[in-house]
């Protein structure tokens, strides 16, 4: 099995695009209104695309986000309070980011990038009995 960056970016209209990075010749692409919905519509137009041809590989997905898709996709699972107390960042900064109205520089996509980071192994620790 095959595994298959996606980036994830918000286009200008507030949609998003899933677009796979591999190297056969066989295009397909994810879009929708969600996050997941263009993931959705990805492994969709992969399922059609396979059927068309067989000889393309399985495939699994590991998707790359810009800051304002990602924000979207995690929304309803961590807020804007949360993610502010896992990155340092102001919960209406990061609003602004999600909502499109302004692009976070490279050293505050870093900052978040590595507060997740820290909340991902924070989380790996744990164990419930």
């Amino acid at each position: 099995m095959e595994n298959i960056e996606v980036i994830i970016e918000r286009n200008n209209d507030g949609s998003y695009t899933a677009v796979p990075q591999h190297k056969h010749k066989i295009g397909f692409i994810g879009m929708g209104k969600t996050v997941e919905e263009a993931m959705d519509d990805l492994r969709n137009s992969y399922t059609e695309a396979k059927e068309m041809f067989p000889t393309l590989p399985a495939m699994e997905f590991t998707y790359k986000f810009d800051t304002a898709s990602f924000l979207q996709y995690i929304n309803g699972r961590l807020n804007l309070a949360d993610l502010q107390a896992i990155t340092g960042i102001n919960r209406h900064q990061l609003s602004h980011y999600a909502t499109g109205k302004s692009r976070p520089s490279s050293k505050t996509v870093q900052r978040i990038q590595e507060g997740i980071t820290r909340f991902s192994e924070e989380l790996q620790k744990v164990c419930l009995i």
